[in-house]
């Protein structure tokens, strides 16, 4: 049974274009006084050249279309007013955070176990990424070989091997974990994160399903409230 509710482990315009109009030429200057020349032979008053009609202005270009506004940055995750703990659920995964003096601090939690008996037998506990890796603890139940360490899988990949028991406590022993982002990247498409525990006498280790259902938006909610 997955138990939600847990406590943290630790313009451009164009212009038309301007056209000058151009005058004929100047009417000629008189003759001396002669003996008039024939009729055929008189010379020809030029006539004025017809001036030319301006050419028709380039219709107004239409007004650009407003640019789109640019699309907003998300905005700034908001704490309740007032508030100096918080905690959300995103599918099989919870955030918890708190508060202090305007530095918040956020994990991502999944935890399984008894909720009758308001117990958990296994926790998983992520902090947001930092420094391109993600950090946190595993609590898992006790009788599993400690020495061996633990073994993770991304739904068929394997993850990695032989992470080390750091301590017991009355709940359980704790198993701390550095994920890389490429790691947590595919968390957030996969389904399961499989955590493999061998015990003693056993042929085979024992598997530990986590479901990965909401986890995305989980680390997203919990890195927005962190900053």
């Amino acid at each position: 049974m997955r138990w939600r509710h847990v406590l943290p482990l630790v313009g451009v315009m164009s212009l038309a274009a301007t056209i000058t109009a151009w005058n004929g030429a100047s009417a000629q200057e008189a003759a001396p006084e002669q003996d008039a020349p024939a009729a055929s032979d008189a010379p020809t008053k030029p006539k004025p050249k017809p001036r030319p009609k301006p050419a028709p202005k380039a219709p107004a270009p239409a007004p650009a279309a407003a640019a789109p506004a640019a699309a907003s940055a998300p905005a700034k995750a908001a704490w309740p007013e007032g508030a100096s703990a918080l905690s959300e659920s995103y599918g099989d995964w919870s955030i918890n955070c708190s508060r202090e003096n305007q530095v918040s601090i956020c994990s991502v939690v999944q935890a399984q176990g008894s909720k009758r008996e308001n117990r958990r037998e296994f926790a998983i506990e992520l902090k947001p990424p930092a420094n391109d890796r993600t950090d946190g603890l595993i609590l898992m139940p006790f009788g599993f070989q400690i020495d061996a360490g633990l073994s993770f899988k991304i739904d068929d990949a394997v993850l990695g091997k032989g992470a080390p028991y750091y301590t017991c406590s009355s709940e359980g022993c704790l198993v701390p974990v550095s994920l890389p982002t490429l790691a947590t990247d595919t968390m957030k498409t996969a389904k399961n994160l499989l955590i493999l525990a061998p015990k003693q006498d056993a042929t085979e280790p024992t598997t530990i399903t986590v479901p990965l259902n909401g986890f995305g938006a989980a680390l997203a909610r919990a890195s927005a409230l962190s900053h």
